[in-house]
């Protein structure tokens, strides 16, 4: 009986994982609008700096790739993630 509700609630908790990632991938999607409105010649105080826009494309490229790797490991590891209890 312990175990069946150990089970589900693991994968509860892998279901609400790749359904995070799915919302994450869906809202840099649309990190690319942002993108496009930055000024690059906006010029700041000697204090601080703007990323120009080719640096925001490099960080949403970066995004990207790690939450593609976290995709490929969740999947790689979907057997044990669904099957035990997780730890934090």
């Amino acid at each position: 009986m312990q175990l069946a509700v150990l089970n589900r609630r693991a994968q509860e908790r892998y279901a609400t994982f790749t359904a995070t990632l799915d919302l994450l991938g869906e809202i840099l999607g649309d990190v690319d609008k942002l993108i496009a409105k930055v000024d690059d010649g906006a010029a700041g105080a000697d204090s601080w700096s703007i990323a120009t826009q080719d640096e925001l494309k490099q960080y949403r490229t970066n995004a990207f790739a790690a939450l593609d790797h976290l995709r490929t490991l969740g999947k790689k590891h979907e057997a044990e993630l669904i099957s035990r209890e997780w730890r934090f």
